[in-house]
């Protein structure tokens, strides 16, 4: 996953690859059982000018990890893009400045790796400029 690079004043939170069994899809067949979905997550926060290093000080991501399983095990979602959007609202709840969600069906074409959808946001300043 590719991300924009940030001014100095921020720094990214990083979820890589999270593998979930998901009830996704418009299909029947897709919402006879869960698939194997992966997700990928970097949150932008601000920095600060010196750390302690306490995790008091950081966002510690477990909370990524923890409210995309609870979003996932909720009930059917149809779309990846709802899928995707919905994660985005959570690292807004979370206190984010701006993130890049990526899921991705794993399952879905032998002869591809993996079908999905990407979406980003950030706030004004955040983004390193061109």
């Amino acid at each position: 996953m590719s991300r924009p690079l940030l001014s100095a004043d921020y720094y990214y939170v990083l979820l890589n690859e999270y593998r979930l069994d998901v009830s996704i899809g418009i299909h029947d067949f897709e919402r006879a059982k869960p698939q194997p979905v992966t997700v990928s997550v970097a949150v932008a926060f601000a920095r600060r000018a010196k750390y302690s290093d306490r995790i008091s000080e950081v966002v510690d991501y477990d909370f990524l990890r923890t409210k995309i399983t609870a979003l996932v095990h909720k009930g059917h979602i149809n779309l990846q893009e709802t899928l995707c959007q919905s994660i985005l609202d959570i690292c807004r709840d979370g206190g984010a400045n701006g993130a890049v969600v990526r899921s991705e069906k794993t399952n879905v074409y032998p002869d591809a790796r993996s079908v999905g959808c990407e979406m980003s946001w950030f706030d004004d300043g955040v983004l390193m400029k061109a």
